[in-house]
């Protein structure tokens, strides 16, 4: 029988749970504040790419916007395509969710394919004033701004951390 690992304790537990909430909502709330004072119209999508991709660790936060720009560079493309139809099916828009999925796949970016299936839905199904490929472009960016403040937002975090350890080590 091989050894086991204790379990973390709950206070370390706890306090890491509470220290990734604390980074997210920064993040989320950074990301809220700054859209709304650019004036970007649909702000809250940077906001909620903040809270998809923030992780525990710099690395995770990293691969999971690498995922998430994939995604919605290809599922802000294939919606803009179907959007040109005057009133797309409900066929072609699932077709279109699979095609973005599969591409995503075949680029070993598994992950992305939800988010760009999330995409798809979002500029085809929601009705909108504009032009398609103004929809899909702002999508693309809210989320890359999203994305771009979640990344700082780990990484200021990270090197705190890496301060106070030091900081500690000394003392």
């Amino acid at each position: 029988m091989a050894p086991s690992t204790p379990a973390p304790a709950a206070p370390v537990r706890d306090r890491l749970t509470f220290q990734q909430a604390t980074r997210t909502a920064i993040a989320a709330g950074l990301a809220a504040w700054l859209t709304h004072a650019l004036r970007m119209p649909g702000g809250y999508w940077a906001a909620i790419s903040a809270i998809i991709v923030m992780q525990s660790e710099v690395g995770a936060t990293l691969t999971a916007s690498k995922d998430r720009l994939v995604g919605t560079a290809l599922g802000a493309i294939v919606g803009w395509l179907v959007a040109l139809y005057e009133h797309p099916s409900l066929w072609i828009f699932a077709f279109a969710v699979l095609v973005v999925m599969v591409l995503c796949t075949a680029l070993k970016f598994q992950n992305a394919g939800r988010l760009g299936g999330v995409t798809v839905a979002i500029i085809v199904l929601i009705p909108h004033t504009g032009p398609a490929w103004k929809i899909a472009v702002e999508r693309f960016l809210e989320v890359s701004f999203g994305i771009a403040i979640s990344l700082a937002v780990a990484e200021v975090w990270n090197l705190a951390q890496r301060r106070l350890a030091q900081r500690s080590s000394r003392a």
